[in-house]
């Protein structure tokens, strides 16, 4: 995991998966959480975070342990600036564009485009191979993924999480970056 210095995460309720990328003022936040004990005992994870997710600059995911008990996060998501998700369950392979808004409770299945400044209500499910869109005049329509375009946004996203975890890039987040450990 490569989890920058100045990302807003407790490391020791929510588990990140490999190759996951938090960058500057991402945050994972767990609201109303009882208080750590100092016992010798582990604490919960409440939020999971599968591999190869990227939280960029001023994206959040939220859990209130107040509407659930906790929050799954499939591999290879991407969440993009600004956009503030506190959904119960996120699927692999899916794309939440600038200032989306997802809410709680809400379940998302695989390969799904939540597009920019979309605001999926709370509880609400999104199957599979769905693409949101707002529209100019507000409204928000729904589609369904073509393969061809899964394909080159799975393409796309794979370049993007490369560029920061190998080494040999020069976007590379540990050069570039002070990284938190555990």
């Amino acid at each position: 995991m490569f989890i920058c210095d100045e990302a807003a995460i407790d490391l020791t309720r929510v588990h990140v998966g490999a190759k996951s990328v938090l960058h500057p003022k991402s945050s994972v936040l767990l609201l109303d959480a009882p208080p750590s004990s100092s016992s010798s005992e582990s604490p919960l994870i409440y939020i999971t975070i599968g591999e190869r997710n990227i939280l960029d600059d001023m994206s959040e995911l939220s859990l209130s342990l107040a509407t659930a008990e906790s929050m799954t996060v499939g591999d290879n998501n991407l969440f993009e600036s600004g956009c503030i998700i506190k959904a119960k369950s996120i699927g692999n392979n899916n794309w939440f564009e600038p200032k989306c808004e997802v809410g709680d409770g809400v379940v998302i299945g695989d390969d799904c485009v939540i597009g920019t400044a979309v605001v999926v209500p709370p509880h609400t499910v999104v199957p599979s191979n769905t693409i949101l869109v707002r529209l100019p005049d507000g409204r928000i329509i729904q589609r369904h993924h073509k393969e061809f375009a899964r394909k080159a946004k799975q393409v796309l996203q794979d370049r993007y999480i490369g560029a920061f975890t190998e080494p040999t890039s020069q976007a590379y987040l540990p050069r570039n970056h002070r990284m938190k450990t555990k």
